[in-house]
């Protein structure tokens, strides 16, 4: 008796502990320390009156002495769609998650825009282009991919790739928004994720400054004989060398008045002349679907607050479960007493209940999962039909922007290869 006793205590003991901890780790909470304002001068200023700013808006300085500028592409995101073994979409993936296709294709586009407007502030670089994908003409590519995004938390990766194929940087990029973002009435114009996007442009230019003048210059040269060689493989490759990592270097360049790559010039002229009408086309869309997109942001934010509250509810519920389950089996194992059965049968009780509320939890996550996706099934990305002039020929572009700079680059193929071979038939 006495036994059955001790055990007990020791046992009942064991989960106070438990309990106790559980509920101390829980009860944590950080608290910020009261802080001094930050000004420290007052009165007028013997220098004359300074521009006012408002608070949090201080702007990064880029300082850059370089005398070379490196053009620089930036693809259309990839969504970040998990794939099935066959690289298809997997649909019960995209479910779990809680990604709305629709919703994460059009912020592909919007990322990869925001990426260039924050780029272009540095004005450390030359053109920065939104392209539909990397097969276009540049001396710096910034790839990204969204990993994630909820309207309240976002995760980019990104990687930096320069002309010769030289991976500069990889880097994963998160940004949280606050809870009370929309709170204040002056921010209500504001991008919630722009501070990310703040992060890759500073990331970007850091990698670049550490380059210096040569090697950009080198740089533009393997880009343009690139370019070239795509036209005229049979003259232009020879230039080029590349390794195992699929790198590549220069072997010597063409005469400077090498009448082909005059001709091939104009050709890139036009395709770069097609990229900056794509640009009008990009700031359209962002326009376009500014409004819609701001709203479905402010309206997630609680939504996904709340998912994110749910999870950590379910995984507290989890927790007790298992700790009432293998207390449950201890107990049972340890004692063949009526005091251990009785002790058994109640622990175990304890976790059959909390493991039937972390099922009602995930039920919860799912009602809020379909109206996070309900926010974004009308949104969606319209590209306007283009023509195009060139040598007297005209080239009329249809479908999504990628589409239309696959038929340019063809037709533009197609138009060199006739005036430098006039007597084929193509």
């Amino acid at each position: 008796m006495f036994n059955n006793i001790s055990y007990v205590r020791s046992v009942t003991h064991f989960f106070t502990v438990i309990v106790a901890t559980l509920l101390f780790l829980s009860g944590c909470q950080s608290t910020s320390n009261q802080r001094l304002s930050s000004v420290k001068t007052v009165g007028p200023s013997l220098q004359g009156p300074s521009s006012a700013s408002l608070i949090g808006t201080k702007e990064a300085l880029y300082p850059y002495d370089g005398k070379v500028f490196l053009d620089v592409a930036i693809p259309v995101f990839d969504p970040g769609f998990p794939l099935d073994k066959q690289g298809q979409i997997d649909d019960k993936e995209i479910v779990e998650q809680g990604i709305w296709p629709q919703v994460r294709r059009l912020e592909a586009n919007r990322f990869a825009i925001e990426t260039k407007k924050a780029l272009a502030k540095t004005k450390a670089f030359g053109a920065v282009s939104v392209t539909p994908d990397a097969s276009s003409s540049a001396d710096l590519f910034v790839i990204g991919r969204i990993n994630h995004s909820d309207a309240e938390i976002v995760h980019i990766g990104v990687r930096v790739i320069d002309a010769s194929n030289h991976i500069w940087g990889e880097e994963v990029f998160e940004h949280q928004v606050a809870e009370g973002f929309y709170r204040d009435a002056l921010r209500q114009n504001d991008d919630p994720y722009g501070p990310i996007f703040t992060q890759i442009a500073n990331y970007v230019f850091r990698l670049m400054i550490k380059r210096s003048d040569d090697e950009k210059a080198q740089i533009q040269k393997i880009a343009d004989i690139r370019y070239a060689a795509m036209y005229s493989p049979e003259k232009y490759a020879s230039y080029l060398q590349q390794d195992r990592k699929q790198q590549f270097s220069l072997t010597g360049l063409p005469a400077d008045n090498d009448p082909m790559l005059k001709r091939i010039d104009q050709v890139k002229a036009k395709d770069e002349q097609f990229v900056d009408g794509l640009q009008t086309n990009y700031d359209a869309f962002y326009a376009q679907t500014q409004d819609a997109y701001r709203t479905y942001q402010r309206e997630a934010l609680p939504i996904a607050v709340e998912i994110r509250h749910k999870k950590a509810e379910r995984a507290k519920a989890q927790a007790w479960a298992a700790i009432g389950i293998i207390g449950g089996v201890l107990l049972s194992k340890n004692s063949d007493s009526t005091a251990g059965n009785i002790g058994a049968a109640v622990a175990t009780a304890i976790g059959v209940y909390n493991l039937a509320d972390a099922v009602q939890q995930n039920k919860a996550i799912g009602a809020q999962r379909e109206m996070l996706e309900e926010q974004g099934q009308n949104l969606d990305i319209k590209v306007t039909p283009q023509v195009v002039e060139f040598n007297a020929q005209t080239i009329e572009l249809s479908g999504t922007a990628k589409e239309q700079y696959s038929q340019l680059r063809q037709k533009l193929y197609e138009i060199h290869k006739l005036e430098a071979t006039p007597d084929t038939n193509l």
